[in-house]
């Protein structure tokens, strides 16, 4: 009898871990947003960190530089998950090389693997590729220099 009540509550015991540890990742404090962005972008310097709201939901968005790139990572509040991923270099030179937009599509689909590429468009204002695409679940928008380079990615999920 003893030995069916002893299983018994390890058995319980085991079932109420799992809720514990979802309620441990919850953010309740820019510092720990910061915390996690800091994980993610290692050596980075947080810029500014916000606790905002995102269609009815609550989220830490955290801006960090590393060298000549900036990031943005937006968590939700109530279970600590990256639900959007940006980061953005900044600009050099411009070259006087450019490559096709046939190439840029291709440099985008070999970044982002299984994703379609739903718009690919040449703004000549920015003179930059814009890509967007769409995976099993998120977003993602590139931005390639008219030389082919990578400037700025950020995905989001849908």
């Amino acid at each position: 009898m003893n030995k069916k009540v002893i299983a018994m509550g390890l058995a319980l015991s085991t079932m109420v871990l799992p809720v514990a540890n979802v309620q441990a990742k919850k953010i309740t404090s820019t510092a720990q947003a910061e915390k996690l962005a800091k994980k993610h972008v290692k050596g980075a310097t947080v810029l500014f960190t916000e606790k905002d709201e995102e269609d009815g939901v609550q989220v830490y968005e955290v801006d960090l530089k590393k060298g000549s790139t900036k990031y943005e990572l937006v968590y939700k509040a109530s279970n600590g998950k990256l639900i959007e991923y940006k980061w953005e270099k900044k600009r050099g030179k411009k070259s006087s090389k450019k490559v096709s937009e046939k190439e840029i599509r291709r440099l985008a689909e070999k970044k982002i693997k299984n994703a379609r590429i739903v718009e690919t468009d040449y703004d000549s204002d920015d003179a930059e590729y814009e890509v967007d695409m769409t995976g099993k679940n998120k977003k993602y928008e590139l931005v390639y220099t008219p030389g082919g380079i990578l400037v700025s990615y950020k995905w989001e999920k849908l």
